[in-house]
C-alpha cells in the first residue's frame, strides 16, 4: 500500500533561492526503515533527478538524532556534504526544533556532528578524511581529460566519497577549464573514483578564498553545483599543502559555470596536539514544502 510522507526541498550554500544546491529529504521518522525499501528510495532519486535526495528515518542509537540515507541517481552514499546540511535543516523544521545548537546524524560514514550556528548557518565536522597517491598514468589521463594542468601532485581524498583533487595555480584556469565529460567517466569509473575536485586559489593573503568545481559524471552529475564533500576534499588537501600550524578560515565559491551562486564556509581547525579537523557549511534554505507518496 503506498504511503504519504512528508517531503522538502531546500537549497544548499545559498541566501539567494534557486541559486544553490538543491536536495530533495523525505521525511521517513514516523515510519520503520522495513517499510521503505532500497529499491523504492534509488527509485525515487532517480526520478527527482537531483545529484542527491535524502530518507531522515529515526536513529539506531537514541544518542543521536537520526539516521540519513543518501542517494544519487543511480546509487547510495555513504556521506555527501550538502545533503547532510540540507536534512540536518529539514529535521529541524520536521520536528519544529528551533533550540538545538548541535545535531549528531548517523549515515553510512558513521556519525557526523553539526553545529547550528547563531547566524544561522550549518556546518558539519568531517567525520572521516585520508589521502593516497595516484598512478602517475591515471593522473597523465585525468589531465588531458580536464585540459589543465595541475600546478602540484593530485591526490585521492577519501572524505565517504572517493574524490581526486586537482589543484591548478589560480581561480581563472579552474574556472575556465572545459573538461571531456564522457572521457572523465570514464576513467573515473575503471579506478573507483566519484570524481575531480578541480580547485585554485582566488586570494591566498590576507583572506583565503578559492574556486572550485566538482566533476563527476560516472554518477550522471556532470559538474555539481556546490559540493560539501568536495569541500572538505579541497581543504584536506590544503592542510596537506600547505601545512597550516593554527585554524584557518576558507572562503570557497562554486557553480558559477552551471549558473549558481554557491558560497561554502570552511574551516582547518588546529587543535593544542596540532592536529587538524575540517569543517564546511554554509546557509540553507527551504523552497518547497509537501508530500510524497511512496
Amino acid at each position: 500500500m503506498p504511503i504519504t510522507l512528508p517531503f522538502k526541498q531546500l537549497d544548499v550554500f545559498t541566501t539567494v533561492p534557486y541559486h544553490g544546491n538543491p536536495v530533495a529529504v523525505i521525511n521517513c521518522l514516523d515510519i520503520s526503515e522495513n517499510d521503505i525499501d532500497e529499491k523504492q528510495m534509488q527509485n525515487i532519486a532517480r526520478w527527482t533527478n537531483l545529484s542527491e535526495t535524502t530518507f531522515i528515518f529515526k536513529p539506531s542509537n537514541p544518542e543521536n538524532d537520526y539516521k540519513l540515507r543518501i542517494f544519487s541517481p543511480v546509487n547510495e552514499l555513504p556521506f555527501a556534504g550538502h545533503p547532510t546540511l540540507g536534512s540536518c535543516k529539514a529535521f529541524l523544521q520536521f520536528t519544529n526544533n528551533t533550540t538545538s545548537k548541535t545535531v549528531r546524524q548517523e549515515c553510512g560514514l558513521g556519525i557526523v556532528n553539526l553545529t547550528v550556528n547563531e547566524d544561522g548557518t550549518i556546518s558539519y565536522k568531517a567525520a572521516s578524511t585520508s589521502f593516497d597517491k595516484i598512478d602517475p598514468k591515471v593522473i597523465k589521463e585525468y589531465t588531458e581529460c580536464l585540459g589543465v594542468k595541475p600546478d602540484d601532485e593530485p591526490l585521492l581524498l577519501h572524505v565517504g566519497p572517493e574524490w581526486v583533487v586537482f589543484h591548478v595555480s589560480d581561480s581563472d584556469k579552474c574556472y575556465n577549464a572545459n573538461p571531456d565529460f564522457a572521457k572523465l567517466a570514464e576513467i573515473s569509473k575503471r579506478n573507483g573514483h566519484i570524481g575531480i575536485i578541480l580547485g585554485g586559489p582566488r586570494t591566498l593573503d590576507p583572506h583565503i578564498e578559492y574556486e572550485m568545481r566538482a566533476l563527476a559524471p560516472v554518477i550522471n552529475v556532470s559538474e555539481d553545483p556546490v559540493c560539501g564533500s568536495g569541500s572538505t576534499a579541497l581543504i584536506a588537501y590544503l592542510q596537506n599543502k600547505y601545512k597550516f600550524d593554527k585554524t584557518t578560515k576558507l572562503k570557497i565559491t562554486q557553480g558559477g559555470r552551471v549558473g549558481r551562486v554557491g558560497r561554502i564556509h570552511s574551516m582547518i581547525e588546529i587543535n593544542e596536539a596540532k592536529q587538524p579537523s575540517f569543517h564546511s557549511g554554509g546557509n540553507v534554505i527551504s523552497l518547497i514544502n509537501g508530500e510524497i507518496t511512496v
